[in-house]
């Protein structure tokens, strides 16, 4: 016991410590509220949009996209976000020689799957899902003529129910509701190729087909990755498996918030935000809100490591994971241009170091950075958006 409130006070020293490095103190309530993670992103969001000031980059305070939470979009602003999605899956796809992946949306899905043991636990786990959503953003604008706002799901607003969570509860300004009740989903939904550690929890209140809402007739084309050809046909419904107490265990408000505080560099963030035991500090999360919200979905594909963007609401995940890398950046962006790890997933097999000038290629879907590049979200280069 004695044990166990050192540790508590050593974790509440390094939250406070850390918010007076950056000027500002935070009490527990604060973080568990949402106070905090409220006025540390409103500093970034300010912090960022100074940044146009004076510049001749082509983003400007009048073209920047300002991206938002699921549920302050408006509802025909969500219905007409849902649209654009379901034209990518009838938009073709465009990776020659593989037999299962039908549209553009699908496409995305072979490039997750090809580059996963590189942009995972590896120096470029952040800046490739930057620079990857934007291009789903892209496609969803310049093929399907979206012109709203690109939404991300703040997980820990429904840590209470994420069955009634405004992106989950299967209205139609939502991404579908959850599978059909199942016994025994063991916490992947039978996905195939899950999350490390999603075996280990129980399962979620789904694990069937989505029953109601958008994409409940949509056709997962392939997978899982523990097919004997991932890349081959294998039709088959959206399964959900929609889990609070995992939601609520990693991916609350307060972990989101003390993710971000307590990252003193590159390194130490990114571990955080994944969970990467090889970090001491970073083993408290367990698998941390990059896992912890992957597995509030979970289900086939969304408990799949590999495949999990063919998941619709993948990308608002990953959305909320790069809104947290932007507050992260912003609170302290001239000290915060970095990377840092190898260039294999947890360093297997052993690798070098990722640099900023290494280059990524995401043909056939997208085009190639240089990772310094994908650095600032309003650089004009290729980016221009915020997180509001």
């Amino acid at each position: 016991m004695i044990f166990v409130k050192q540790a508590l006070s050593y974790a509440l020293l390094a939250v406070s410590f850390q918010g007076l490095v950056l000027g500002q103190t935070f009490s527990q309530e604060d973080i568990v509220s949402g106070k905090a993670l409220k006025d540390i992103g409103k500093t970034a969001y300010d912090n960022a949009l100074k940044r146009l000031e004076g510049t001749n980059s082509t983003c400007t305070k009048d073209t920047v996209h300002i991206r938002k939470e699921w549920r302050y979009i408006p509802g025909d602003e969500r219905k007409a976000f849902v649209k654009a999605v379901e034209c990518l899956m009838e938009q073709p796809n465009v990776y020659p020689n593989v037999t299962g992946p039908k549209s553009m949306f699908d496409s995305f899905g072979v490039l997750h799957y090809r580059l996963t043991p590189y942009v995972h636990n590896s120096a470029y786990f952040l800046l490739f899902h930057r620079l990857y959503i934007w291009t789903y953003e892209q496609k969803l604008r310049d093929m399907c003529g979206y012109k709203g706002a690109f939404p991300y799901w703040e997980w820990g607003l429904d840590a209470g129910s994420v069955e009634k969570s405004p992106v989950f509860d299967g209205s139609e300004t939502s991404m579908g509701s959850n599978g059909a009740k199942l016994n025994n989903t063991g916490g992947g939904g039978g996905g195939g190729g899950g999350f490390p550690g999603g075996g280990f929890f129980g399962g979620g209140s789904g694990g069937g087909c989505v029953t109601d809402g958008p994409f409940k007739n949509y056709t997962v084309n392939f997978g899982p990755n523990t097919a004997r050809n991932p890349l081959a046909p294998n039709p088959r419904c959206l399964k959900r498996d929609l889990n609070t107490p995992i939601c609520a265990s990693y991916a609350s408000i307060k972990n989101t918030t003390e993710t971000i505080l307590e990252g003193t560099d590159i390194g130490s963030f990114q571990a955080n935000i994944q969970g990467d035991f090889r970090y001491p500090a970073a083993r408290k999360w367990s698998f941390a809100v990059h896992g912890g919200g992957h597995f509030a979905i979970a289900g086939d594909p969304g408990g799949d490591f590999y495949f999990s963007p063919l998941e619709p609401a993948f990308y608002l995940h990953h959305g909320q994971i790069d809104r947290m890398y932007f507050i992260w950046q912003n609170l302290d962006f001239e000290n915060r241009q970095t990377m840092a790890g190898t260039i294999t997933m947890m360093n297997q097999p052993p690798s070098r170091n990722g640099t900023l000038d290494d280059v990524l290629d995401i043909s056939p879907v997208g085009e190639s950075f240089k990772f310094r590049e994908l650095l600032d979200t309003v650089g004009g280069s290729p980016f221009c958006f915020v997180y509001e």
